[in-house]
């Protein structure tokens, strides 16, 4: 069945004009699109932390989590710093000129102070989660 625009009168699927007002008719409108199906839940990070010893606990930066890519390194900085925990990236120059190949060096290493590292690994642990 074939709507017109202005009147709303319905006419079968072979007329070209309302008969009320002559404006042409479109064409028959398609049927509605199907229903998507849902899309998946973002896939979140899956971070593992390291107990700190008593003698890391010394040092003035200690590793939080390694990463694949740069990308996702700087990603939990972003995340770190946004939240007032300042992070480093000791490797990222390294990964910046021989990133390419990842036999290079493998990982890149974000880092935190040891009095941050409490903080720091239940604001990740809770994004992970969703929390």
């Amino acid at each position: 069945m074939k709507r017109c625009s202005y009147c709303g009168v319905e006419y079968p699927d072979d007329a070209v004009m309302c008969l009320t007002d002559h404006t042409p008719l479109d064409p028959a409108a398609p049927p509605p699109p199907a229903a998507r199906a849902p899309e998946p839940a973002p896939k979140r990070p899956v971070y593992h932390f390291a107990s700190l010893s008593p003698a890391d606990r010394q040092q003035s930066l200690v590793t939080l989590v390694t990463c694949a890519t740069l990308v996702a390194a700087d990603m939990v900085v972003t995340r770190l710093r946004a939240a007032g925990i300042e992070a480093f990236l000791p490797d990222e120059c390294v990964m910046q000129n021989a990133g390419w190949n990842f036999n290079t060096f493998g990982y890149v290493r974000v880092q935190v102070s040891p009095k941050d590292y409490d903080a720091a690994t239940n604001l990740l642990a809770a994004s992970a989660t969703g929390a």
